[in-house]
């Protein structure tokens, strides 16, 4: 999503979201840095690298713009350092990876919201053109990637990339947000990917209940709602089309983002199975065999899409991150169906746990009714994970959680 908002001056955020690897499988640091570097000239830029509190699941900040260190002393902050009077640039250095997704966010050094006014800045949209910020990455002084912000980003926050702390994979984002403590996000249709225009969105604290906002989404499908710092349920809904809930937590000063997909009631003797994930992986796939009447049993995925009961089965396929995939039986046939879920993008890996860190769900739906959701539990190996059995005599949903490895998509 990237939605089209107002630009104000800009600082930094770097954020390490929690994953669950163990410290031993993590790779080595010893010098590796993350330099952000702007024009000094009408900006003020501040830094901040929060780790993960595996206890709270509550980042640790560090601050970027004072010297500094983590509590744990696996990484440290340069504070400004001023190369020249026009340029300025804050280091973070990591000496130990944490597990877990690095984020590096660019906001205004002096924008608080508390000022209670998200206009309170004006219209400046010439901030990020003329800031020339930049945030570049060295592994023991070897220069891995730089990334400039877009010349024509207007915003008040920028997600500039996401480092993966297991494997030090670095995914350039380059995404802006009007606002710092915001929900936004997506809504789309699960068969065409379309976005979903006029859906209801309505967001409620989890603790309290209270409702804290509500909107609609614009003709992109997308929303925008401004929360204070804690936890929320989001809840959206449209004619025709199964409500859904989304839970998610804003407790730094930076936006949380929902990618919502809704799919249309359905004919009451077929089931709908929506795959959903995270940014990364990049690619994962939806796996189908079961019966088909007076032939072999079938095997659904990106690569055999055959007819079955002269129906397409395979909605959707996605392959660049959040989906979703979407497989729709129509009617259930005597035998078992079983559904797996396998990382496209991670096949040839045979350690790792990089897909239970990807915050995949699969949903079930029947009629009119969600019958199940399935997330797979974090820090499990596998680079594929079988899902349910669905037994085509009684319509049952079968547990069956089971993960392992396999390059081969044929064999699944």
């Amino acid at each position: 999503m990237k939605p089209i908002i107002q630009s104000i001056k800009v600082s930094l955020f770097l954020v390490l979201a929690v994953g669950l690897i163990s410290a031993e499988s993590l790779p080595p640091a010893e010098n590796y840095q993350i330099i952000l570097s702007w024009s000094s000239f009408g900006s003020e830029l501040e830094a901040a690298l929060v780790e993960p509190n595996l206890s709270s699941g509550v980042g640790i900040t560090l601050p970027g713009s004072v010297p500094g260190k983590t509590p744990g002393g696996s990484a440290t902050a340069s504070g400004d350092i001023s190369d020249s009077p026009e340029i300025t640039k804050e280091i973070f250095t990591i000496k130990r990876f944490k597990p877990g997704i690095y984020q590096i966010w660019v906001k205004n050094k002096f924008m608080e919201e508390a000022f209670g006014n998200d206009d309170f800045f004006g219209d400046d949209e010439e901030v990020f053109k003329n800031s020339n910020a930049q945030v570049t990455f060295y592994d023991n002084d070897r220069l891995i990637k730089s990334i400039r912000i877009n010349p024509d980003a207007v915003g008040r926050v920028w997600l500039a990339a996401e480092l993966d702390g297991s494997s030090k994979t670095i995914t350039e984002v380059n995404e802006t947000y009007p606002k710092l403590r915001a929900i936004f996000g997506n809504v789309i249709d699960a068969v065409t990917g379309n976005p979903l225009e006029s859906a209801l969105v309505i967001v409620k604290n989890r603790d309290t209940k209270e409702t804290v906002g509500r909107t609609v989404t614009d003709a992109r499908g997308q929303l925008s709602v401004s929360v204070d710092h804690g936890p929320y349920v989001v809840y959206i809904g449209k004619q025709q089309y199964i409500s859904e809930r989304f839970e998610t937590d804003v407790y730094q000063d930076f936006p949380s983002s929902v990618h919502a997909v809704l799919t249309k009631i359905i004919p009451s003797q077929d089931y709908r199975i929506v795959l959903t994930w995270g940014r990364h992986p990049v690619d994962l796939d939806a796996h189908l065999r079961g019966p088909n009447p007076g032939h072999e049993d079938f095997h659904i995925y990106w690569n055999r899409r055959t007819l079955i009961k002269g129906k397409k089965f395979l909605d959707r396929d996605d392959t660049s991150s959040f989906g979703p995939e979407t497989i729709t039986i129509h009617g259930l046939d005597p035998g078992i169906y079983h559904y797996t879920v396998h990382n496209y993008s991670g096949r040839n890996l045979t350690s790792g746990d990089a897909l239970s860190r990807g915050n995949v769900s699969v949903r079930i739906y029947n009629g009119d009714k969600l019958l199940k959701e399935y997330r797979m539990p974090p820090g499990t190996s596998g680079n594929y994970w079988k899902v349910f059995d669905i037994n085509g005599e009684t319509g049952q949903i079968i547990d069956i959680n089971q993960t392992g490895f396999q390059s081969d998509p044929e064999q699944l």
